[in-house]
């Protein structure tokens, strides 16, 4: 574009005082129809842009009507939908920034002593390196990992045996994307990573203050012995109320154990699901080779029922809720 751009302002130089814009869209269209090839509808819609110019004097209106018919040229043959739209009018913006380059080159107090065929030789050159820039977004493509961010948003105060099968997890869901191609499948692995890491953040939102369960046993044990030797009736009470508080706060810890210990059992349960469910979808392909992908398929939707059934139990497994009998009810019975 930018070789483009300084042959055609030289050349047309002689021609027409706006043959810094005209070599610089020229060179544009030149260089993206070598780059992407559509030659001709390229230089056709150059064409257009150079007509458009020389129809009147030129202003910014219609400038920016010229550059709107040169990024249309520029999108041709690129990707379509709504990143083809923002493609397009980003491609607009950057060509109206071109030719305001081109123009400011070509009637710059530093380049007045220039001579005139390399003022707009140069000009033109200049907008093509700008006009370049267009190009850019039809080879961007942005990616949203939601795994990704998922597991940068996971607490540091993980356990680690948690932290092992997140890890686990995230690698699972990094094969499938590349070796997977159904797309069922690929968002049936997708959430059901996501499910693991987010019930694992979840779990690390139950935090156990208070004191160690050997000094709860140390408290229960000197609670029950000054019930034994208390002769008054309002000070055996008063240890009987303590003695069960206590006790409500052993059954509470014991709780929260017994749910850790059930979270991280059906976190390797679901993660090995996973980790069978990307096997065999990986191997599908191999097995419809071999005449067996009746077969294959089955098994395969077998898993998948597998894998949504173990998402769904770890979802539901709430490892902090607080047990139901209290003190207050211990005392009445």
């Amino acid at each position: 574009m930018v070789g483009g751009g300084l042959l055609f302002g030289a050349a047309l130089h002689p021609v027409t005082p706006l043959a810094p814009l005209a070599g610089g869209i020229l060179g544009i269209a030149a260089g993206a129809a070598i780059a992407h090839g559509r030659a001709v509808w390229r230089i056709a819609a150059a064409a257009a842009s150079l007509g458009l110019m020389l129809l009147g004097p030129a202003s910014w209106p219609m400038l920016a009507v010229a550059a709107a018919i040169v990024a249309l040229a520029l999108a041709i043959g690129g990707p379509r939908g709504m990143r083809g739209l923002v493609g397009a009018m980003l491609g607009v913006v950057l060509v109206l920034v071109a030719m305001w380059c081109a123009l400011r080159i070509d009637h710059a107090r530093q380049t007045s002593q220039w001579p005139p065929l390399v003022t707009t030789a140069v000009a033109a050159a200049a907008m093509g390196l700008v006009g370049a820039l267009a190009l850019i977004p039809r080879h961007l493509q942005i990616v949203l990992d939601p795994v990704r961010a998922a597991v940068k948003r996971l607490p540091a105060s993980l356990d680690a045996e948690v932290s092992g099968l997140c890890t686990r997890a995230a690698s699972i869901w990094t094969t499938a994307q590349d070796r997977i191609a159904d797309e069922a499948g690929r968002a049936l692995v997708r959430d059901g990573v996501l499910k693991t890491l987010e019930v694992a953040a979840r779990s690390a939102d139950v935090k156990v203050t208070g004191p160690s369960e050997a000094e709860l046993a140390q408290r229960i044990a000197d609670l029950d012995q000054r019930i034994a030797v208390a002769t008054d009736a309002e000070v055996k009470a008063q240890y009987q109320a303590a003695r069960a508080a206590v006790g409500d706060q052993q059954r509470y810890r014991e709780h929260i154990r017994q749910g850790r210990e059930r979270l991280v059992a059906r976190m390797h349960n679901h993660v090995a699901a996973l980790e069978k469910f990307e096997l065999a979808a990986t191997g599908l392909e191999a097995a419809r080779a071999a005449s067996a992908g009746a077969a294959a398929v089955k098994q395969l939707e077998e898993l998948s029922h597998d894998v949504a059934a173990s998402g769904e139990a770890l979802a539901e497994l709430e490892i902090g809720e607080v047990p139901t009998t209290t003190s207050g009810e211990r005392a009445q019975a």
